[in-house]
C-alpha cells in the first residue's frame, strides 16, 4: 500500500504492484468526474478488482463555504475592497481623516467612524439580500 496526493485530493493504492501511472491515471479520471457532477473529493481509494481497477471516491464533508458560487465570489471581493478602502492598510494613510477629492472636503473626528461602522454594516446587510 501506498499515498498520492494529486492537487487537494488524498490517494489510497491499497496494492503495491499497482503503478503509480496506472493508479494517478485511475484518480484523476475520478477526480474530473466529480468535477463535472460539481462534487469536490477528498479522498481516492484505488485498488484491484475482478475486471481491472477499482476506484472509490469519498467527497468533501462539512461547510460547504469552501465552494462559492461566482455571484458569492463578487460580493466577497466588494466586501474586501469596502473594508480595504475604510480601513486602509497603508501604514502611511491617515485614519483618523477623510478627504473626498471630487469635492476637496475633508472630515476629522469621531464622525468618520462612526459613518465607516454604519455604511459597512449596511453594505454587510445588503450583501445577505442578494441571492
Amino acid at each position: 500500500m501506498y499515498k498520492l496526493i494529486i492537487g487537494n485530493v488524498r490517494i489510497t493504492v491499497t496494492e503495491d504492484d499497482i503503478g503509480r501511472d496506472q493508479a494517478a491515471g485511475a484518480a484523476r479520471e475520478a477526480i474530473s468526474a466529480a468535477n463535472r457532477q460539481g462534487k469536490s473529493l477528498s479522498h481516492v481509494e484505488v485498488s484491484k478488482g475482478e475486471s481491472g481497477l477499482e476506484v472509490q471516491t469519498t467527497e468533501k464533508a462539512g461547510n460547504r463555504a469552501a465552494r462559492k458560487t461566482i455571484k458569492q465570489s463578487m460580493l466577497d471581493s466588494m466586501l474586501a475592497a469596502a473594508k480595504e478602502k475604510l480601513y486602509p492598510a497603508s501604514m502611511f494613510s491617515n485614519k483618523d481623516a477623510w478627504f473626498d477629492s471630487d469635492t476637496g472636503q475633508e472630515w476629522h473626528g469621531e464622525a468618520i467612524n462612526e459613518a465607516k461602522e454604519e455604511l459597512l454594516q449596511a453594505f454587510a446587510e445588503w450583501i445577505k439580500t442578494v441571492k
